[in-house]
């Protein structure tokens, strides 16, 4: 993504740069469309061209932010197709309360679609209906991308408290994050990091140091920001993913034969590192990929961002 077009403004005129970013978001998301399955109505984007990704987005989030966080994707040579899982946006929360519901909603949105098999790039709190996708429809996987996802039981992280929550998980809190990520990305970074890592303070400015001179970076901070807004719209589906997620047990996993990248931050407080290396110990033949110093966004806002980028691009490019 370090190629925009407009990626020449981003010293000399950061508002420009973040107008021009802000209505490039505008015609993602206007990409959306509802389509009726098997299983009920299923909102969606699809962009580009190429093997197809699905990709399934955390909490909050909806069809926006998997078309937004993955972009890189489409550019890089694939049909990117990012739902709303139930509760996000415009998918009910009638199509699936249940990873395993969830993922029997993909398969139906798929069929609608006439798309055989995909590719699966997943985290956070949708890597439980991702990993049950290929659980229960290995046919249709090729290989499958999991970022920070959860696998197992998940718990509102120790740092979340009443403060964060009224930040991340509320209505104004999301206008305020939305509004200071476009005119004080550097306080916005801070306080996602803070929130998202162990890192310590020292660590976590050396971070955000590096960040503000990547236009990627930037531009993956005010997407996540903008992904998490209209929170009402997504309020439903966060609440069932707290209340669903805090009873799962270890998922399955030993079942599944397609080609697997495990990718996890060693520093991430949210999604915490044992569930990667349980995902790595027990899919069988699975790579992994540990971001040192990793917070839960590492696969978008670190250092290594980029590496990573080109390595699960490789990785789904000799399978999918």
């Amino acid at each position: 993504m370090a190629g925009e077009p407009y990626d020449t403004l981003f010293a000399s005129d950061f508002p420009g740069w973040v107008r021009a970013e802000v209505a490039h978001q505008e015609e993602l998301i206007a990409q959306k469309q509802i389509v009726e399955t098997a299983k009920g109505p299923v909102e969606y984007a699809r962009i580009g061209q190429g093997p197809v990704v699905l990709g399934i987005h955390g909490g909050p989030g909806g069809y926006d932010q998997g078309i937004m966080l993955f972009e890189w994707l489409a550019n890089a040579g694939f049909s990117l197709l990012a739902p709303s899982r139930p509760g996000y946006l415009g998918t009910p929360l009638t199509g699936g309360k249940s990873p395993a519901e969830q993922a029997d909603l993909y398969a139906a949105l798929l069929d609608t679609l006439g798309i055989d098999k995909v590719a699966l790039v997943f985290g956070s709190a949708g890597g439980a209906s991702g990993y049950e996708f290929a659980i229960r429809h290995p046919e249709r996987v090729t290989a499958l991308v999991a970022a920070d996802a959860v696998v197992s039981k998940y718990l509102m992280p120790a740092n979340a408290g009443p403060v964060a929550q009224a930040i991340f998980l509320s209505g104004p809190g999301e206008q305020l994050i939305s509004y200071f990520s476009k005119h004080y990305p550097k306080q916005t970074l801070h306080e996602f990091l803070q929130q998202e890592s162990l890192l310590r303070p020292e660590q976590i400015d050396a971070q955000i140091e590096a960040a503000l001179k990547d236009p990627g970076q930037v531009r993956l901070l005010l997407r996540f920001a903008r992904s998490m807004s209209e929170y009402a719209k997504r309020k439903a589906g966060v609440d069932n993913d707290l209340e669903g997620l805090a009873l799962l047990t270890d998922l399955p996993v030993t079942t599944i034969r397609c080609p697997a990248l495990i990718i996890h931050g060693t520093h991430d407080s949210d999604v915490l590192f044992f569930q990667g290396v349980y995902a790595w110990e027990n899919i069988p033949g699975a790579k992994k990929l540990w971001v040192r110093e990793g917070s839960h966004l590492c696969v978008w806002i670190s250092p290594q961002s980029h590496e990573v980028h080109e390595q699960i691009i490789a990785f789904l490019k000799s399978h999918a």
